[in-house]
């Protein structure tokens, strides 16, 4: 096995429910394994994320011995640090990001500044409101700021 796809973690709802973002995420995750059932499928994310991302994707036909989940992860740097090495112990050398497009962009510069070979693949997201959508990007871009300025100095 030589390719993964890495389902970056989203919030939970209350009493453990995923949210929209990471039903999407999940979903496309489980359709992108159904064109190469080869291919593992790694969750992320703490609070129950990993977990039911896990869940949608066997719901969606993804198999057990496919899948593998870590739950620690509480930022999209964790997510990527701490599947790092259940990749490499996976042989996997090609990842797949499965996140929203706001995300993928961030997402990427922090997997390939720890060294993996991605890209990414994002789900459609349906239109929110224009004040929903002002509040992701601007949210995204201080992320994306804070992510140059912690490369900058060394730290994840």
């Amino acid at each position: 096995m030589s390719r993964a796809f890495l389902v970056l973690g989203a919030a939970m709802r209350g009493a453990g429910r995923p949210g929209p973002a990471l039903i999407r995420r999940a979903e496309h995750a489980a359709a992108l394994w159904q064109a190469a059932p080869e291919t593992l499928v790694v969750t992320s994310g703490a609070g129950g994320e990993a977990e039911a991302a896990a869940a949608i994707c066997r719901a969606a036909g993804v198999p057990p011995e496919r899948l593998i989940c870590e739950s620690a992860a509480r930022s999209t740097a964790e997510n990527i640090a701490f599947c790092r090495p259940i990749l490499a112990r996976s042989g996997i050398c090609r990842v797949t990001l499965v996140t929203d497009g706001y995300h993928a962009p961030r997402a990427l510069f922090l997997a390939r500044r720890a060294g993996l070979s991605v890209d990414a693949s994002c789900p459609a997201r349906p239109p929110g409101s224009p004040g929903r959508r002002a509040i992701v990007l601007l949210r995204e871009g201080a992320a994306i700021a804070k992510a140059l300025v912690l490369s900058a100095t060394g730290r994840p």
